[in-house]
């Protein structure tokens, strides 16, 4: 080769060299860029999920979004569902699945006069029978006495609609008033043994009393109750609490208003049922996988064929749980709601077997040596509300047990599913809200530690209409799911929306029936395999 050409191989080379570099350069930069992004994201979300939220900022956001309800003056005068008329907006001759029906309600007081303010508190669903299909509507109150009732057509035939006042707008404001600040509706009985001797003591979050207390508090997690302390015994010693129900000091008339017979009475209609036909083909979304932490739709879902489907994601079938939980750890806090779910695992998934001592009242494990499952319930801490003698030391605060999780960069095994709010009922809405907050505190500890756990929010289901409205009524649940949706809605977990399924069943059962239990169980585990976009 010669030297001149040479020389224009060694400045080609060179030159060639220089792109190389800047080529590296640009990209060494862009990656720094898209990276500094990524870390700018991250510390933007982790600031926003660690945002202070007070008890206060909670209560203040439900109470600001309920309507004002009537005070109570007289029966007579408060919302009678018998005297009551539903019709349709808009009625139409038939309708496509996936069609939005719209049903107005105008209310009457028990003389048949209108009624001229909103507040009261009505549950809504659609169902047809022969095809064990149903789902919930959404009530919008129009503050004048009338209501919009909203429902999505998720299934061709013949639809009816059924609307239950569960309680007047002059209930709601009594149950209102009721529960503020009230902490005398539960007398509890606390017994201390220290070896052969025994005593006992009244119990409670606010004692009135001057006899010297024995106090059982976290200064951190803002939580507290007392004892009145034993003649001999040391605080330390106590070992069991038992509940009994106290009757607030309410009227002839106003116990007559929550009575059962004017509880959960189905509003008249004008109208029989709906005809809904596939009109087309793409009536449903199209659904992809569950992931922690998607906006979920109203409604999240329908019964069909007595099975669970949402619009927005896929679900498990019954035969998929064997291999959805393998190698999985599930640990199940919360009250005896969540205790059915290892209950209903150990009978279905072949292997799962308890192991004893099973108590029913504090801690349950199930194993599957086979598969390497782990199911283990336990029940939250103090307040509960039971005749029986719980054992204080076996349950402890759900945001200490989280505290507990080992940790782990990459470990996806261990499922956490938190069911709380029935024994909270009774208590003013501020205990159960700075119980929600420190468990919103101990997720947060949990996935910064172990991102990749994945932690379960089950709301609370209906109860029967015959229990004591004054301490467990439907609309105190009611509120206090809202509490749980603004304390957890910000975060990356999973919602089994309890709330929703119960009513489209129409079971108004503290413990409901194994269709509504195996529904709440394959949305979560839906959420643990990905189903549709892993394979299992």
């Amino acid at each position: 080769m010669s030297i001149g050409c040479r020389e224009v191989v060694v400045q080609l080379f060179k030159e060639e060299t220089l792109f190389i570099f800047i080529c590296l350069g640009v990209a060494l930069l862009m990656f720094y860029v898209c990276k500094l992004n990524t870390w700018t994201h991250m510390e933007i979300i982790t600031k926003r999920s660690f945002r202070k939220m007070t008890v206060d900022d909670v209560m203040s956001s439900i109470w600001g979004e309920l309507p004002i309800s009537a005070r109570f003056t007289s029966l007579q005068n408060s919302s009678s569902a018998v005297h009551s008329t539903a019709r349709l907006e808009n009625p139409r001759d038939q309708y496509c699945v996936g069609d939005t029906l719209n049903v107005l309600v105008e209310m009457r007081d028990y003389e048949g006069c209108p009624k001229k303010q909103g507040g009261d508190f009505i549950l809504a669903r659609i169902h047809t029978p022969n095809l064990q299909a149903s789902s919930s509507g959404y009530v919008t109150d129009l503050l004048n006495g009338s209501y919009r009732v909203s429902f999505t057509l998720f299934w061709p035939g013949a639809v009816r609609v059924s609307l239950r006042l569960i309680h007047p707008s002059e209930g709601v404001h009594l149950l209102g008033k009721i529960s503020s600040h009230n902490y005398g509706k539960i007398n509890y009985t606390g017994t201390f043994i220290n070896g052969s001797k025994r005593e006992e003591s009244q119990c409670g979050i606010r004692l009135d009393t001057d006899k010297a207390l024995c106090e059982y508090r976290k200064k951190e997690d803002g939580e507290y109750y007392a004892c009145i302390k034993p003649q001999t015994l040391p605080c330390s010693s106590l070992q069991t609490m038992s509940s009994t129900n106290i009757q607030p000091q309410i009227t002839v008339n106003e116990t007559e208003l929550l009575a059962q017979k004017n509880t959960g009475t189905q509003i008249k209609m004008n109208f029989t049922a709906v005809k809904v036909i596939g009109c087309f083909v793409g009536a449903h979304r199209q659904t992809e996988k569950c992931e922690a932490g998607m906006k979920s739709p109203f409604p999240s879902g329908y019964f069909f064929t007595n099975r669970w489907s949402s619009p927005i994601c896929n679900f498990i079938s019954e035969c998929d749980i064997d291999r959805c939980l393998k190698g999985k750890r599930l640990l199940l806090f919360g009250d005896s709601t969540v205790r059915q779910w290892i209950e209903y695992l150990e009978k279905k998934v072949s292997d799962l077997k308890f192991v004893p001592p099973v108590d029913e009242y504090s801690l349950m494990l199930a194993v599957d040596n086979v598969r390497n499952i782990t199911v283990q319930w336990k029940m939250h801490a103090y307040p509960f509300v039971t005749a029986h003698n719980v054992l204080v030391n076996k349950c402890m605060p759900i945001s200490r047990e989280l505290d507990r999780v080992p940790a782990g960069e990459g470990r996806s095994d261990v499922v956490v599913v938190i069911g709380v709010g029935q024994h909270f009922r009774p208590f003013p809405l501020e205990i159960f809200i700075q119980r929600l907050i420190n468990i919103r505190q101990a997720i947060l500890r949990l996935q910064a530690r172990s991102p990749r756990a994945l932690v379960v929010i089950k709301l609370e289901n209906t109860r029967e209409l015959s229990s004591t409205m004054t301490h467990l009524s439907d609309w105190l649940g009611h509120i206090q799911n809202l509490a749980q949706r603004k304390v957890f809605g910000d975060l990356r977990v999973a919602l089994v929306d309890a709330w929703e399924m119960s009513i489209a069943a129409d079971t108004f059962a503290t413990h409901p029936n194994n269709i509504v239990v195996a529904s709440e169980i394959a949305v979560a585990l839906s959420h643990i395999c990905h189903y549709g976009g892993l394979k299992l």
